[in-house]
């Protein structure tokens, strides 16, 4: 066979033209070994790459031959041969298709489970995160309604406490006023017997000569006084008895303080007299003034 060289041959393509060319005929073992050693190891490890190469190697042969029948066959047995020698299978591709086919879907099935892990993985932190959010607001709740409570337990105390120190104070402000408040008057001396006698309208009436005009208005004055009350006692100062006198006025008509009603009468009319000049005058400064 004769060897030819061109430009348009790769470097696998012209190795088999070479292998060919120096064969000739079917290699022996030793012949085999040489071209596996001359054949680079990527060539070693792809057999349907070598026997894509024979089948070139035959057809650039054929090619070049010329249309010679015998040539051509010989050629395609001789690749075939070889191919057989290098113990490449004529299968050899579809059961590389079927490897890449295989590994496709093998990668498939891998990304098809990691994206399902993913997918877990993903549902499993949003459930975490959502229980974590749960969490969070029920203890913000807690402490929201512990905070009133104590609020409301602070307010509560905050009142009693002012209510208690209220009442201390009125207690010490009744306690003050009680030791401001005056003694309370020393009981009349008891006055010897007045010789007057019956209702003490009556005996006031005899004592102004029987003029019923100045008893009108003397009976007005110490009706509103006392209500001709001998024992009448002011609860805030010391009037006493039916004209009301202070005990300093008591000091004025020279008659000393007494329950004796009868007397009471000739003190105030004393006053009165001395006063006011008579008892109408003495009721009219009441009447303007609220007291004589």
């Amino acid at each position: 066979m004769t060897r030819r060289t061109t430009s348009t041959l790769s470097r696998s393509e012209q190795l088999e033209t070479d292998v060919l060319d120096s064969v000739g005929s079917a290699p022996t073992e030793s012949q085999r070994t040489g071209l596996a050693r001359r054949l680079p190891p990527a060539a070693v490890r792809r057999p349907a790459l070598y026997l894509a190469v024979a089948a070139a190697g035959a057809l650039v042969v054929n090619v070049l031959t010329g249309g010679e029948p015998p040539a051509r066959a010989e050629a395609q047995m001789e690749s075939v041969s070889i191919a057989e020698q290098l113990g490449i299978s004529q299968d050899a591709g579809a059961a590389a298709a079927r490897k890449d086919s295989v590994g496709s879907l093998t990668e498939l099935v891998a990304s098809r489970s990691e994206r399902q892990a993913e997918q877990t993985a993903a549902a499993k932190a949003q459930g975490a995160a959502d229980k974590a959010e749960r969490d969070r607001r029920a203890a913000a709740a807690a402490a929201k309604k512990a905070a009133e409570e104590a609020a409301r337990k602070k307010a509560a105390e905050a009142a009693a406490a002012k209510k208690a120190a209220e009442k201390a104070a009125a207690q010490k402000a009744a306690a003050k006023a009680a030791a401001k408040a005056p003694a309370p008057a020393a009981a009349p001396a008891a006055a010897p017997a007045s010789s007057g006698s019956g209702s003490f309208q009556g005996y006031a009436l005899s004592k102004l000569g029987g003029d019923g005009g100045q008893f009108s208005c003397l009976e007005n004055l110490w009706g509103k006084e006392s209500g001709w009350n001998p024992n009448a006692q002011n609860p805030s100062s010391t009037a006493y008895g039916i004209p009301q006198f202070l005990d300093s006025t008591w000091a004025s008509t020279g008659i000393a303080k007494t329950s004796d009603g009868y007397r009471q009468i000739d003190a105030g009319l004393v006053y009165i007299d001395s006063r006011y000049g008579s008892p109408c005058g003495a009721w009219g400064h009441s009447q303007s003034t609220g007291w004589y």
